[in-house]
């Protein structure tokens, strides 16, 4: 689905209630992935998120960061086979505990 997907995704989770969004190996870029994340930010229904597969540099996981400081419902998040490195893996713990009531309870990929 590419970045086309991703910006279509976040029109439908500010739309409607979404539980699960499973965009595993869908060649988001950071571009895409910035889009999505601002929208998860502000979801308060969705539950689980995979992007396994997908481009996570240094600033899709400054996306991934600020969604997870702001989210209060994601309880699982799947980022296998992203080539996570250590400064990816900073910024998104650093979104996790800026949260104080986020509810994660699987992360994958680290």
């Amino acid at each position: 689905i590419r970045d086309r997907g991703a910006q279509f995704a976040e029109v439908v989770l500010t739309s409607i209630s979404l539980f699960v969004l499973d965009l595993e190996f869908n060649s988001i870029s950071t571009a895409g992935i910035k889009a999505l994340m601002k929208s998860i930010a502000e979801n308060n229904t969705l539950t689980s998120l995979t992007i396994s597969g997908n481009q996570l540099d240094t600033n899709a996981s400054k996306a991934v960061s600020f969604a997870l400081a702001y989210n209060q419902s994601l309880r699982s998040l799947y980022i296998d086979k992203c080539s996570v490195g250590y400064a990816t893996q900073r910024h998104i713990s650093a979104g996790i505990v800026s949260n104080s009531s986020i509810k994660l309870c699987v992360l994958t990929g680290f």
